[in-house]
């Protein structure tokens, strides 16, 4: 899903920068410095991970993938994905 988005975003600028006149726009410096953003946050006792299915709150005893790509991410966060529950590694 984010890919198809990223995609469709690369089509819109690239079909933006090809209309006239778009080359000689001058853009205005913002007004302020850009607000970031605070990153994805777990509660107490989880660990943050990006998985292939995107962001996860892992824990010990969770339900955990046994599809392909999540295992370096579980043993990366120091788990193990075993009958199907996150453990300790």
């Amino acid at each position: 899903m984010h890919r198809m988005r990223r995609l469709a975003s690369a089509i819109a600028v690239a079909f933006a920068l090809s209309l006239p006149g778009a080359a000689t726009a001058t853009a205005e410096p913002p007004s302020s410095p850009p607000v970031a953003h605070a990153a994805h946050s777990c509660s107490s006792g989880y660990k943050h991970a990006v998985t292939p299915g995107g962001h996860k709150c892992l824990r010990a005893g969770q339900y955990c993938s046994t599809k392909p790509g999540y295992a370096p991410v579980y043993k990366s966060k120091g788990y193990v994905c075993r009958g199907g529950r996150l453990k300790y590694r």
